[in-house]
């Protein structure tokens, strides 16, 4: 009788039990794919940091990296020198690439993803002709549009 009482048991809980592994397992798949997320976002956007991308992915560092110690202090780190007076963009480039290690790290790629390889981004010289077209033609515009706006302002 105790074997069959077992047996019922058994029969009755392995789903719930396979039920709560799968949801672990889940959990722990989403938990790297966030990870990897920001990884990405940061290793595209390492050379120019200036998308809403960039910004949303460091934002939720503290959340997403909350059981990791050493990319949350390598954020605050990249957090501190994005906020000196006396903003250094070398000091600011280094704090990034020594974030991105440490996120290379938690999610298991250290072996696979090196310094050197953080360090060497691929930006085209076409790209930055193209932004900074695009950056003059918007100056170029705003001008146009203050002149519109403002006919008897002087021009200096």
């Amino acid at each position: 009788m105790p074997l069959q009482v077992i047996n019922i048991i058994a029969i009755l809980l392995s789903p719930i039990i396979a039920l709560l592994i799968s949801h672990a397992l889940q959990k722990k798949y989403e938990r790297k794919k966030e990870k990897l997320s920001i990884l990405k976002t940061l290793m595209t956007q390492r050379v120019r940091q200036n998308s809403i991308e960039y910004v949303n992915a460091l934002n939720v560092i503290d959340i997403i990296f909350s059981n990791s110690e050493k990319v949350r202090l390598a954020y605050k780190k990249l957090h501190d020198s994005y906020n000196q007076k006396d903003f250094d963009y070398s000091k600011a480039q280094t704090q990034l690439t020594k974030l991105i290690e440490a996120i290379v790290e938690d999610v298991g790629y250290k072996e696979k993803i090196t310094w050197d390889e953080i360090q060497q981004p691929y930006y085209p010289i076409w790209l930055d002709k193209e932004i900074q077209a695009n950056s003059a033609i918007q100056e170029y515009n705003l001008a146009i549009a203050n002149t519109l706006l403002n006919p008897y302002q002087k021009s200096e």
